[in-house]
């Protein structure tokens, strides 16, 4: 590879972009900054957890409690509880993110991806300061509905934003960034309520934290660029070559104007409504609207939702302390932080796959502990422990795979023109499925099937996940926004190559690739192999030439993989 980082260095006088994108300070701050987003989500998640238990929180609002609860909320008994009115608080929020979503998606083609930021940070600081001052119910619902539209907007922008605004071998981590900063907001919830659980107000504080993390975001937006992607769209191409050469840094002028030929080659001449709506059905772009939206349905049913939306009633459930679900919080944002490097290295079809299949093993091991021990009904504590570390295992996984590629992959695979109406309908299936799941968890805890039974359902899920994956996905890994479309042309079967992905993971696997290199080596000549492999590694750079030989691979890279030289 460093012969043809040389001769590309020789042939475009440019620096290898791979040489440079250490030095992206501006973009990686762009990144770190705008997905601070992602706290807004993630910290509601971690603060009602524990809010809907505290005492000051029910009595505030006369909803019932057991006797004998104590300052810790450890003994809330959930059928003893407002059941329906405890799941509507909660759930009250992916209520008002529907509208959110659905507005963002055109909010952010309208204004553009900057402004749809830091009108929904407004509105999400309204909603938090009025949640946090309510004294009827009422207003708590009104409060967490408009904070609900504010996160609905947000979630949907800052994705799209980021993998806009990112180079292509760094999208995946730039995106997943967001996803660090929701899990951290998911700890930071955890770590307040357990400052606040002894104080008769402290629900008023956790609540209380929206407002400046809405502040900060809704002025720190203020300072960063537009979507270069959505500046060319608007014809916008001085300002956008600008954005571009600060991202890239003003070194990387011809690879500037390549990304911006890109762009622009992939935009109609038109952008009517007419036209984006014949694009839209298109089976191509359809079909990738369907994908997207089910891989947030996967997401959301995998069963995150229900560790840590009630982690603490299923933790007091099996006798383990109310700070146990500190160690959750501290789990998702470690696993989160480690997919930023893993989503750019493994690639986003083997993380799911492997996800998929980590969380099927760890909520059976669970489910199975529960039931064979009777833990719930009083059984061993040591096992409840052994419960709770299968958890944290859960969790981990989720963290470093399912939910940040979910996420990564509704950013990118949707077409320029219809990209925001696209995420905006992905991102609902998110909302819808979060709302159906928070609702049904209660009741799922609360029935015959207890804890061990609602953990054998998040089994299934994850099993039928995992099929999904092997079945639907290609790898995006490496592509341009714009190359992307074409992967989704490929025939069936290229997305089904198990061994291919696999190998990426396998050390067995990898061996075997290194030596079918060699075979190509050996059968076609050093020079020829050289050729083809670099075609497979970076198909972009030109061929190199021998003696005015001009032997080229021109087949798809995707196409010819090292499986069957």
């Amino acid at each position: 590879r460093y012969v043809w980082y040389m001769h590309w260095l020789y042939c475009t006088g440019d620096k290898p972009l791979e040489k440079s994108i250490g030095k992206m300070f501006y973009a990686w701050s762009c990144a770190v900054f705008a997905a601070i987003g992602g706290l807004t989500f993630g910290y509601d998640i971690g603060a009602i957890n524990g809010v809907k238990d505290m005492i000051g929180f029910r009595q505030t609002f006369n909803l019932s409690y057991a006797d004998g609860n104590n300052s810790t909320s450890c003994e809330v008994d959930l059928e003893a509880s407002s059941t329906l009115v405890l799941g509507l608080i909660v759930s009250i929020l992916s209520i008002g993110a529907i509208p959110g979503v659905l507005s963002g998606g055109v909010l952010m083609d309208v204004t553009g991806r900057r402004t749809a930021i830091i009108v929904a940070a407004v509105v999400y600081t309204v909603g938090g300061t009025l949640q946090t001052g309510a004294v009827y119910l009422w207003m708590l619902y009104l409060g967490r509905f408009i904070t609900g539209f504010g996160v609905g907007i947000i979630v949907t922008t800052i994705p799209v934003y980021l993998a806009e605004l990112s180079p292509k071998k760094l999208r995946g981590g730039f995106v997943t960034i967001m996803g660090v900063n929701v899990m951290g907001g998911i700890l930071l919830g955890f770590l307040v309520n357990l400052g606040t659980v002894n104080v008769t107000f402290g629900w008023r504080i956790s609540l209380s934290v929206t407002v400046p993390i809405g502040l900060i975001l809704s002025i720190g937006m203020l300072f960063l660029p537009e979507s270069p992607r959505w500046l060319l769209k608007k014809r916008r191409n001085t300002r956008a070559e600008e954005v571009l050469t600060r991202v890239y840094g003003a070194e990387n002028t011809k690879t500037v104007q390549q990304v911006l030929l890109e762009i622009q080659s992939s935009i109609p001449a038109k952008n009517s409504f007419v036209n984006v709506l014949r694009e839209f059905l298109e089976w191509n772009v359809f079909y990738r609207v369907l994908v997207g939206m089910a891989l947030q349905v996967m997401n959301r049913f995998s069963g995150q939702i229900v560790i840590l939306y009630y982690s603490v009633t299923i933790f007091c459930s099996i006798g383990l302390p109310y700070y146990s679900s500190v160690i959750l919080g501290v789990m998702n944002i470690i696993g989160t932080g480690l997919s930023v490097y893993t989503i750019d290295k493994l690639g986003r079809k083997p993380l799911l796959l492997l996800g998929t299949l980590g969380m099927f093993g760890s909520i059976t091991l669970a489910g199975t502990l529960l039931l064979v021990f009777e833990v719930e009904d009083g059984g061993s504590q040591a096992v409840g422990y052994v419960v709770m570390v299968a958890l944290c295992v859960f969790v981990f996984t989720y963290a470093t795979a399912v939910g940040p590629v979910s996420w990564a992959m509704n950013s990118e695979i949707h077409s320029l023109t219809v990209r925001g109406f696209a995420v905006s309908l992905s991102t609902l299936s998110f909302w819808v499925s979060n709302l159906v799941a928070a609702q049904l968890t209660p009741i799922l805890l609360a029935s015959p099937l207890q804890t061990h039974g609602t953990f054998y359902v998040l089994a299934g899920v994850n099993l039928a996940g995992f099929l999904f994956v092997l079945l639907t996905l290609p790898e995006t890994k490496g592509e341009s926004l714009e190359g992307i479309e074409k992967l989704f042309a490929e025939p069936w079967l290229e997305r089904v190559d198990l061994f291919y992905y696999l190998s990426c993971c396998c050390p067995w696997c990898e061996r075997w690739r290194h030596y079918t290199v060699k075979q190509t080596h050996d059968n076609i000549g050093p020079i020829h192999a050289t050729n083809v492999m670099a075609d497979l590694v970076s198909p972009s750079m030109p061929t190199l030439p021998l003696n005015g030989d001009s032997y080229s691979c021109k087949m798809d890279p995707k196409i010819f993989k090292e499986t069957s030289v």
